[in-house]
């Protein structure tokens, strides 16, 4: 969740104008936004499971 919320923030903004995706892009990219969050949450540890054990 936290990698979700933080490329909501600072991710790529969608494109505008001709090749811009329109209402289609708006509906989905938080569908695109969970599984980027998920792949980086796989392949990186932010040491937030050893800060709640303790």
């Amino acid at each position: 969740m936290f990698l979700e919320e933080m490329l909501k923030y600072c991710g790529p903004k969608s494109n505008t104008g001709a090749f811009g995706g329109g209402i289609g892009e708006e509906q989905f990219s938080s569908f695109l936004i969970q599984e980027q969050a998920a792949a980086l949450a796989g392949r990186m540890d932010l040491g937030f499971s050893t800060w709640v054990a303790q």
